[in-house]
């Protein structure tokens, strides 16, 4: 088992929105937080206050990118590894992201609050945050992939509830996963070393190439001598 920290952590959230969707599908956030290194309640929120002046919502997310260039071989398992704090009100929720400039070459931004992927997810509902000591979450064999064939591993971690089921609660709410930024997030991952010919052909990872003419990439060392 191996370890990587997140070489780079950001929150942006949106506040004193008049509706859920105005609120859940901003194309902006309201304020981001770079790298930040404080302990918060309110790292990952769905918020529905109902007043005399009408309703205000507030969602916030975390992002985190992971530098994988050095991964190579096959991962058969990972798991994404944050420390709690203040809070464990919410269910959470691992999504793909495209912060932090797509690959890694930018801060977070106000731009990236939306920049996360609904219609999959890394992991499953993950209900039992713990506010004093590790979470860790399980991810899917699709982030395992990414982590594999990709130099970078960006994600997003969101409530899984109302902001990931896109459900407005119609009635005051207010979960929370509160996060220690002072300890980085980092990847538990199982790596096993690629066999046969372990570079990729025209930009295509031997992993999704089962023979190169008719011969299984297991059995091959070199193409055209390389």
């Amino acid at each position: 088992m191996a370890t990587l920290n997140a070489s780079k952590t950001g929150r942006a959230y949106v506040f004193n929105k008049p509706t859920h969707a105005a609120a859940r599908d901003a194309t902006t956030a309201n304020a981001v937080a770079v790298d930040p290194t404080y302990a918060t309640s309110a790292a990952t929120q769905y918020k529905r206050q109902v007043g005399r002046s009408g309703n205000a919502f507030a969602v916030y997310r975390t992002f985190y990118y992971f530098d994988t260039s050095g991964i190579t071989g096959n991962v058969s398992s990972a798991t994404l590894n944050i420390l709690g704090s203040h809070s464990e009100t919410a269910t959470v929720i691992v999504v793909p992201s495209t912060a932090f400039g797509g690959d890694g070459s930018a801060d977070i931004v106000v731009a990236d609050f939306d920049n996360i992927t609904f219609s999959s997810a890394y992991g499953a509902g993950f209900s039992g945050w713990d506010d004093g000591t590790n979470n860790s979450l399980v991810l899917k064999s699709t982030a395992n992939t990414h982590i594999r064939d990709q130099d970078y591993f960006i994600c997003a971690l969101i409530e899984y509830t109302y902001d990931y089921s896109d459900t407005d609660p119609g009635s005051t709410v207010d979960v929370q996963a509160g996060i220690n930024f002072f300890t980085p997030a980092y990847l538990d991952y199982t790596e096993t070393a690629a066999s046969g010919y372990a570079n990729d052909v025209i930009g295509v990872a031997t992993a999704n190439i089962g023979e190169v003419l008719g011969v299984a990439t297991a059995n091959i060392e070199k193409v055209i001598g390389v």
